[in-house]
Protein backbone atom coordinates (compact mmCIF):
# COMPACT_ATOMS: atom_id res chain seq x y z
CA UNK A 1 0.00 0.00 0.00
CA UNK A 2 1.37 3.41 -0.93
CA UNK A 3 1.18 6.00 1.87
CA UNK A 4 1.09 9.75 1.58
CA UNK A 5 4.18 11.57 2.87
CA UNK A 6 3.96 13.26 6.27
CA UNK A 7 5.18 16.52 4.71
CA UNK A 8 3.70 17.74 1.45
CA UNK A 9 5.55 19.61 -1.26
CA UNK A 10 4.72 23.18 -2.26
CA UNK A 11 3.27 21.86 -5.55
CA UNK A 12 0.65 19.95 -3.59
CA UNK A 13 -2.47 21.99 -2.68
CA UNK A 14 -2.16 20.86 0.95
CA UNK A 15 1.38 22.24 0.91
CA UNK A 16 -0.17 25.70 0.69
CA UNK A 17 -2.05 25.01 3.94
CA UNK A 18 1.17 23.84 5.60
CA UNK A 19 2.89 27.03 4.42
CA UNK A 20 0.02 29.14 5.76
CA UNK A 21 0.15 27.33 9.11
CA UNK A 22 3.89 27.91 9.35
CA UNK A 23 3.39 31.60 8.49
CA UNK A 24 0.71 32.00 11.17
CA UNK A 25 2.92 30.26 13.73
CA UNK A 26 5.69 32.77 13.01
CA UNK A 27 3.28 35.71 13.19
CA UNK A 28 1.94 34.69 16.62
CA UNK A 29 5.29 35.66 18.11
CA UNK A 30 6.66 34.42 21.40
CA UNK A 31 3.25 34.05 23.08
CA UNK A 32 2.37 30.37 22.72
CA UNK A 33 4.85 30.02 19.86
CA UNK A 34 5.07 26.38 18.75
CA UNK A 35 8.48 24.79 18.39
CA UNK A 36 9.68 23.62 14.99
CA UNK A 37 9.03 19.99 14.19
CA UNK A 38 11.79 17.74 12.93
CA UNK A 39 12.15 16.79 9.29
CA UNK A 40 9.52 14.26 8.25
CA UNK A 41 7.36 14.76 11.32
CA UNK A 42 3.90 16.29 11.56
CA UNK A 43 2.19 18.47 14.14
CA UNK A 44 -1.16 17.34 15.58
CA UNK A 45 -4.09 19.75 15.91
CA UNK A 46 -4.48 21.33 19.34
CA UNK A 47 -6.36 23.79 21.54
CA UNK A 48 -4.57 25.82 24.22
CA UNK A 49 -6.35 27.81 26.90
CA UNK A 50 -5.51 29.20 30.30
CA UNK A 51 -7.17 30.45 33.43
CA UNK A 52 -5.69 32.04 36.56
CA UNK A 53 -4.41 28.69 37.88
CA UNK A 54 -3.29 26.63 34.88
CA UNK A 55 -2.78 26.11 31.15
CA UNK A 56 -4.97 23.51 29.44
CA UNK A 57 -3.73 21.81 26.29
CA UNK A 58 -5.85 19.40 24.24
CA UNK A 59 -4.03 17.58 21.43
CA UNK A 60 -5.80 15.41 18.85
CA UNK A 61 -4.06 12.03 18.62
CA UNK A 62 -6.67 9.58 17.30
CA UNK A 63 -5.41 6.02 17.06
CA UNK A 64 -2.17 6.73 18.95
CA UNK A 65 -1.47 4.37 21.86
CA UNK A 66 -0.46 5.76 25.28
CA UNK A 67 2.87 3.94 25.11
CA UNK A 68 3.69 5.75 21.85
CA UNK A 69 3.37 9.24 23.40
CA UNK A 70 6.03 11.10 25.42
CA UNK A 71 5.24 14.32 27.31
CA UNK A 72 8.15 16.44 28.58
CA UNK A 73 8.24 19.77 30.41
CA UNK A 74 11.47 21.64 30.95
CA UNK A 75 11.22 25.20 32.25
CA UNK A 76 8.43 26.81 30.24
CA UNK A 77 8.75 24.40 27.29
CA UNK A 78 6.21 21.65 26.70
CA UNK A 79 7.10 18.95 24.17
CA UNK A 80 4.84 16.10 23.13
CA UNK A 81 6.36 13.56 20.76
CA UNK A 82 5.48 10.12 19.52
CA UNK A 83 4.58 8.01 16.57
CA UNK A 84 1.39 6.88 14.89
CA UNK A 85 1.48 3.38 13.42
CA UNK A 86 -1.13 2.65 10.79
CA UNK A 87 -2.65 -0.81 10.92
CA UNK A 88 -1.66 -2.96 7.95
CA UNK A 89 -4.62 -4.79 6.45
CA UNK A 90 -2.49 -7.23 4.47
CA UNK A 91 -2.09 -7.50 0.74
CA UNK A 92 -4.19 -5.34 -1.47
CA UNK A 93 -4.33 -2.08 -3.30
CA UNK A 94 -4.68 1.11 -1.35
CA UNK A 95 -7.55 3.17 -2.71
CA UNK A 96 -7.33 6.23 -0.51
CA UNK A 97 -5.13 7.43 2.33
CA UNK A 98 -5.38 10.88 3.89
CA UNK A 99 -4.40 10.20 7.52
CA UNK A 100 -0.98 11.26 8.62
CA UNK A 101 1.35 8.65 10.01
CA UNK A 102 4.83 8.38 11.42
CA UNK A 103 6.54 10.63 13.92
CA UNK A 104 4.71 13.64 15.34
CA UNK A 105 5.93 16.52 17.46
CA UNK A 106 4.06 19.28 19.29
CA UNK A 107 5.88 22.06 21.11
CA UNK A 108 4.68 25.00 23.16
CA UNK A 109 6.47 27.71 25.12
CA UNK A 110 4.26 29.00 27.91
CA UNK A 111 4.64 32.70 28.80
CA UNK A 112 4.82 32.10 32.58
CA UNK A 113 6.71 29.63 34.75
CA UNK A 114 4.84 26.43 35.50
CA UNK A 115 4.66 23.89 38.31
CA UNK A 116 5.99 20.86 36.41
CA UNK A 117 5.70 18.58 39.46
CA UNK A 118 1.90 18.90 39.54
CA UNK A 119 1.05 18.51 35.83
CA UNK A 120 -1.50 15.92 34.79
CA UNK A 121 -2.27 14.15 31.52
CA UNK A 122 -5.07 11.89 30.30
CA UNK A 123 -5.85 10.29 26.95
CA UNK A 124 -9.55 9.83 26.20
CA UNK A 125 -11.29 9.34 22.86
CA UNK A 126 -8.12 10.17 20.94
CA UNK A 127 -7.52 13.50 22.70
CA UNK A 128 -4.53 14.03 24.99
CA UNK A 129 -5.62 16.46 27.74
CA UNK A 130 -2.87 18.21 29.69
CA UNK A 131 -3.33 20.44 32.73
CA UNK A 132 -0.22 22.45 33.56
CA UNK A 133 -0.48 24.52 36.76
CA UNK A 134 1.10 27.95 36.82
CA UNK A 135 3.85 28.47 39.39
CA UNK A 136 3.12 30.89 42.20
CA UNK A 137 4.70 34.27 41.64
CA UNK A 138 5.33 37.17 43.90
CA UNK A 139 3.47 39.37 41.46
CA UNK A 140 4.38 42.82 40.28
CA UNK A 141 7.12 44.62 42.16
CA UNK A 142 8.31 48.21 41.77
CA UNK A 143 12.08 48.63 42.07
CA UNK A 144 13.42 51.82 43.53
CA UNK A 145 16.28 53.44 41.64
CA UNK A 146 19.11 54.63 43.87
Amino acid sequence: MTHLPARRTAADPMGLMDDFSAYMNRMMGPYFAPMETGEGSWTPLSDVSENAEAYHVDIELPGVAREDITVDIEGQELTVTGEFHREDHGDGTGRRSSRREGRFEFGLRMPHTVDAANCSASLEDGVLCLTIPKAASEGHRKIEIK
